[in-house]
C-alpha cells in the first residue's frame, strides 16, 4: 500500500465509519479497520533481548516533552521473570522515536527488583516527573506469606527538568501513597495525567493495582495524586470492594471534557471470561469513585495491561485505547477509538499481527501517534509512529 492510498483510506475510515458505527468490536474479525500490522517503515526497536546486556525487557512506557521522547522499561538481567535482578531504564528519541540515544539505567538497586515506571509530564514547567516500585519479594509471596514492613514493596519518586539529561535523586514515598495493610503495591503500569480542567486543573493522577488482604483473590486499585506538579503525593479513590465481579488490577486512566476521569482496568479473573475489563469514573479530580467498578464487554482483551490517551481535536474529544485483541491470548495488538467519552468503541487500526503484551501511547504531533509495545514473546519492544488523521 503506498502512503497516498494508505492516507485515502484513513480519510474514508474516520470520517465515514466513526458517524455511524455502533460496533462494541467484541472481536477484531468482521470490524471495519486499518491493518497496519506488515507496514515496518515507521517502527524502531529501542529494547531487544541481549542490549547492554539485559537478558529481556518489559513493561514499556512513554512520555513526551517539549524537545524530547523518553521510553522507559523494565529491564531483567537474567530472564524474563516478573521478580529478580531488575533495572528502571530508559532511552531518548530527538526525532519522534526514528532513533535512539543509548541505553540509561534510571535507578539499579544492586540484584533487587526495580519495576513499574510511570511517568507524568508537567507541560508548564517541562518536567517530568517518575514514580517507580522497588521490592525485595516477589508478587506470589506478598500476597501469601507474612512478612514485615520492612519487606514490603516501595514506591520511590524521581523528576527531571532538562528533557531527562539529569534526575533528582530518588526518595522514598512509600507511605505516602500506600497504606500499611496493603500488600500488593504496583504502580501504572502506564503513563500517569496531568488534568485540564474543572477545579481540579494542574492535578497529576496516577492509577496504581493494590491487594487489601492476604490472598491471591485480594487484588483492587487505587488513584494517586500530587497537587504540586509531583513533589507530595496523597492517596485518592480507592476499589476496595472484593465481592463485586471485577478483581482489578493494573488501570489505565483518561480525562473527559467535563473533568470526569474515566477509569479503565484489567480484570484478574473475577468475572466471566468474555469480560476481561472493568470501567468506572471519579467525578472529583480522583478522590473517590462515582459508583462500584462494572464488568465490561465492549473490550477484545485478554488478561493483560492496557492503554488509554486522549485526543485534543478542535472538533471535540477522542480516547485511545490500545489493547491485544484476543481474548484467551496476548497477540494482535489494536488501536480502539471512542468518539463519545467511552460509552462505546471500536476498532480504529491493527497494530502488530502475533504475540504482543503490555502498551502504552503517546502523542508525537497533531497528526502522529505513537505506540510502544511488547512484542516477540517479551524478546523485542517496538515503538510505531502511526499517521493519524481524526
Amino acid at each position: 500500500m503506498s502512503y497516498r492510498q494508505y492516507w485515502s483510506i484513513l480519510y474514508l475510515t474516520t470520517a465515514l465509519v466513526f458517524p455511524f458505527s455502533i460496533c462494541h468490536a467484541q472481536h477484531v474479525k468482521g470490524s471495519n479497520f486499518l491493518d497496519l500490522s506488515s507496514d515496518t517503515t515507521t517502527v524502531s526497536i529501542p529494547f531487544y533481548s541481549g542490549l547492554n546486556g539485559y537478558h529481556a525487557f518489559r513493561i514499556p512506557t512513554v512520555i513526551k516533552t517539549k524537545k524530547v521522547l523518553v521510553v522507559f522499561a523494565e529491564g531483567r538481567k537474567n530472564s524474563t521473570s516478573d521478580f529478580g535482578d531488575i533495572d528502571v531504564v530508559f532511552r531518548r528519541s530527538y526525532d519522534d522515536g526514528k532513533s535512539w540515544e543509548p541505553l540509561n539505567i534510571l535507578y539499579n538497586l544492586d540484584t533487587m527488583a526495580v519495576q513499574n515506571p510511570v511517568p507524568v509530564y508537567v507541560k508548564n514547567k517541562n518536567k517530568i516527573v517518575v514514580l517507580f516500585n522497588t521490592t525485595s519479594l516477589s508478587e506470589h509471596d506478598l500476597l501469601n506469606k507474612n512478612y514485615g514492613l520492612a519487606q514490603e514493596r516501595k514506591a520511590l519518586l524521581t523528576s527531571s527538568t532538562d528533557d531527562g539529561k539529569s534526575w533528582k535523586a530518588p526518595r522514598d514515598i512509600t507511605r505516602d501513597v500506600k497504606r500499611k495493610s496493603w500488600r500488593w503495591h504496583a504502580l501504572g503500569p502506564v503513563h500517569g495525567i496531568e488534568l485540564k480542567h474543572g477545579s481540579h486543573r494542574g492535578r497529576l493522577v496516577v492509577p496504581i493495582a493494590i491487594s487489601i488482604e492476604k490472598g491471591s483473590k485480594s487484588y483492587c486499585m487505587a488513584l494517586i495524586y500530587s497537587d504540586d506538579s509531583g513533589e507530595h503525593w496523597k492517596i485518592g479513590a480507592v476499589d476496595e470492594n472484593l465481592s463485586d465481579s471485577v478483581l482489578s488490577n493494573e488501570t489505565t486512566i483518561a480525562e473527559l471534557d467535563d473533568g470526569r476521569i474515566y477509569v479503565n482496568t484489567r480484570d484478574q479473573n473475577g468475572g466471566s471470561k468474555e469480560k476481561n475489563r472493568g470501567e468506572v469514573y471519579s467525578l472529583d479530580g480522583g478522590l473517590t469513585f462515582s459508583e462500584p467498578i462494572i464488568e465490561s464487554d465492549k473490550f477484545p482483551s485478554p488478561i493483560v495491561q492496557s492503554a488509554l490517551l486522549r485526543w485534543d481535536l478542535k472538533s471535540g474529544t477522542k480516547l485511545l485505547f490500545s489493547t491485544p485483541s484476543t481474548p484467551n491470548k496476548r497477540e494482535n495488538l489494536i488501536i480502539m477509538v471512542s468518539t463519545d467519552a467511552s460509552k462505546t468503541w471500536h476498532t480504529l487500526f491493527k497494530v502488530h499481527n502475533g504475540f504482543s503484551a503490555y502498551s502504552d501511547m503517546v502523542r508525537l504531533d497533531k497528526k502522529t501517534l505513537g505506540v510502544i509495545y511488547e512484542t516477540d514473546d517479551y524478546k523485542k519492544i517496538r515503538f510505531k509512529r502511526i499517521p493519524l488523521n481524526l
